[in-house]
């Protein structure tokens, strides 16, 4: 989706510090704002600005939900579908030293986050000096200037089975406020114990609203040491988070449904069954990719939706408990989500979005759109149960990794009831607006009403005063 890109009027920022809250809803952050639990936000960013509720990705987990904000690509066209996925392709012809076409980055492949994006620069190619703190992304970052590349290995190892994810919190602080103190032009931190510690308890435990009181008391700091050097001005400050969440009380198995059904089913953390026909890639439990062997093609093509139709797999898997849709690829290209009820199709043409349901709408918006823009399509589903669910399942599709049916669940489930290690009790991911629905809180105002993260790679590009005339095609707009 190129787009065209307009010069900002006003004075460039000299400075970009973006703080990423890692699960923080835009529902729960918006209202510690209004109570006062996060002061030095309000007066230093929003009271200046804006907070604005935007639309993340789908899948809404951290990885793919990164390469809107530092790269201005949907998952779908940075071919980084899901934080686990499966590559048929290679799956099906592994190559004797590479990987074997399975990837999850909640482990070791996490290493080879990077290389697996597409050419194309990123924020930190526009600044220097430039510091990153936890972020995945870190690509045009140099390595003495990423900050936590050795460490976070270990404190996030640590962390993950000890809980004491609040010292991570204060590495980032650290880190963050030497990296504004010594001046450098863009500082990237990651805070990710919001995040863990709703995953462990819920959404708004003690420990979770402690930690964002933690994270304002240090943007306070860094707001205090911009002032004392006379740089508070002329520095861009932006706070977001990948994607929401919701609290989670049902884990659904559809493992073991797939494995009833007959087609036995690869899962992380089993690799190594044998025999299998089918494959489960979760993402931020609320997704799920599913993969099929072809009967006597094996892994290798994407498998079409009137296929797995015609075989009992879309009715078995419709029949969970919890599963909201079911989505995959029809064989002329178009993209069909069903439920219970309804089922409807999505195509494009020319970068226009058509939408038609028969019976009962998939997605309730109760009406058919024809030809609409990306932009049209965001506003019009905008404050609906599923936000830009048009385009976000459409953009998915567009990966060779994505599965054959892609999965999202109903608030307060999730679609991985196996080796969860510790069990989780909020789940982000899916299509849901809670798990869509970021904030984004800004020192400049933005009339804008419809945002998504993808925008925000131009928008921060072209406030920081940067020609963006001879970027490559991004699927981001500038929005003021």
């Amino acid at each position: 989706m190129k787009r065209d890109f307009m010069a900002s009027t006003q004075t460039p920022f000299k400075r970009f510090i973006f703080i990423l809250i890692d699960g923080a809803p835009y529902a729960i952050f918006k209202e510690l704002v209004e109570n006062g639990t996060l002061p030095n936000i309000k007066k230093h960013v929003i009271a200046r600005g804006c907070l604005k509720k935007a639309v993340s990705v789908f899948p809404s987990t951290t990885g793919p939900a990164f390469t809107p904000f530092f790269m201005g690509l949907f998952p779908g066209t940075a071919n980084i579908p899901g934080i686990r996925w499966l590559s048929k392709e290679d799956f099906q012809n592994p190559h004797r030293f590479k990987r074997p076409g399975v990837c999850s980055y909640m482990g070791l492949d996490a290493l080879d986050f990077e290389a697996d994006l597409p050419a194309g620069p990123t924020l930190f190619d526009f600044f220097s000096p430039v510091s990153n703190i936890y972020n995945p992304l870190a690509r045009g970052c140099p390595s003495a200037k990423n900050l936590t590349r050795w460490v976070k290995p270990f404190v996030y190892t640590y962390a993950h089975f000890s809980h004491q994810w609040r010292f991570v919190n204060q590495i980032a602080s650290r880190h963050l406020r030497e990296a504004v103190e010594a001046g450098d032009r863009f500082v990237m931190c990651l805070f990710p114990a919001v995040d863990t510690f709703s995953h462990l308890s819920h959404t708004q435990s003690p420990r979770v609203l402690e930690t964002y009181r933690e994270i304002d008391a240090a943007i306070g700091q860094i707001v205090d040491t911009l002032q004392k050097t006379n740089a508070f001005d002329e520095t861009l400050i932006l706070i977001s988070s990948d994607h929401g969440m919701t609290n989670t009380h049902t884990h659904i198995d559809v493992v073991k449904q797939l494995d009833d059904a007959g087609w036995r089913c690869l899962h992380y953390p089993r690799l190594w069954r044998r025999g299998t026909t089918s494959a489960s890639m979760v993402s931020g439990n609320g997704m799920t990719h599913i993969y099929f062997k072809n009967e006597g093609a094996g892994w290798g093509e994407r498998t079409p939706f009137e296929h797995l139709q015609k075989i009992g797999a879309v009715e078995a898997l419709l029949q969970l408990e919890g599963l909201a849709l079911v989505a995959g690829q029809s064989r002329d290209g178009s993209i069909i989500v069903q439920n219970r009820c309804g089922k409807a199709q999505i195509t494009c043409q020319a970068d226009r979005f058509s939408y038609r349901f028969k019976q009962k709408d998939p997605l309730g918006y109760g009406v058919c759109y024809d030809s609409v823009s990306s932009r049209e399509a965001l506003c019009q589903t905008y404050d609906t149960a599923y936000p830009d669910a048009i385009v976000q399942l459409w953009q998915i599709f567009q990966s060779a990794r994505t599965g054959d049916l892609v999965l999202s669940a109903e608030s307060g489930y999730d679609l991985r009831a196996r080796y969860e290690i510790p069990a989780h009790h909020a789940t982000h991911g899916a299509l849901l607006a809670e798990h869509l629905h970021i904030p984004l809180a800004m020192n400049v105002p933005i009339a804008e009403a419809c945002i998504r993260s993808v925008d925000i790679f131009p928008t921060v590009l072209n406030l920081c005063g940067h020609d963006l005339g001879e970027m490559p095609q991004i699927d981001g707009k500038i929005v003021y």
